[in-house]
């Protein structure tokens, strides 16, 4: 696999086959997309053993948040899910990952705990926001501010093109615009 340059990305980007929605172009580095906070927030929330099997213990677990552009501040060692502001797509021949700010990793903020791979063929069937897995590490609350610099998006090629991308399998996550607890409870019917 080779990371796809700045130049290269735009190319992708003007060709169609990769969308960030909205764009800007100011957000494009040597090599990556930087992508912005939106204003949802799964929040987890204390609701007795939570078991991966069981959807209603899963659901009891979290609520959504919409701060409706307002800050979200972040307790110490708090986990929230959130969402990019920008939609994403990203093609058949491709496969993106997740990386963290070093500007927020120095607030003692973690933009993403295990889940940094973003599918070839997500987003196709309608671009989508990436969801993040935030956590404060730091001793002290952290502010989050819906529209923030929050994450880096880098592109890989890989050598060949999947024939059906994760949109097309169904994966469980695929277009999702909000930030969704967990489906482990699929896994065990062999859902992706």
């Amino acid at each position: 696999m080779v990371v796809l340059s700045g130049d290269q990305i735009r190319e992708y980007l003007k060709m169609g086959k990769i969308v960030i929605e909205p764009f800007d172009e100011k957000l494009v580095g040597p090599s990556q997309v930087d992508l912005c906070l939106g204003s949802k927030f799964r929040v987890f929330k204390e609701s007795g053993v939570v078991d991966p099997f069981d959807q209603k213990s899963i659901e009891r677990n979290t609520e959504l948040v919409d701060t409706k552009g307002k800050p979200f501040v972040l307790q110490p060692k708090q986990l929230v899910l959130g969402v990019t502001r920008e939609r994403v797509a990203v093609p058949n021949d491709l496969v993106a990952s997740i990386e963290g700010r070093s500007s927020v990793a120095r607030m003692g903020v973690f933009i993403h705990i295990s889940s940094g791979h973003v599918n070839p063929g997500s987003g196709v069937k309608g671009a989508f926001p990436v969801t993040l897995e935030i956590l404060n590490m730091n001793p002290s609350p952290v502010k989050l501010y819906p529209g923030m610099r929050i994450c880096q998006l880098l592109f890989y090629t890989m050598d060949r093109a999947v024939r059906k991308g994760y949109d097309e399998l169904q994966g469980k996550y695929a277009g999702k615009v909000e930030p969704s607890e967990s489906m482990a409870f699929k896994d065990n019917r062999g859902t992706p």
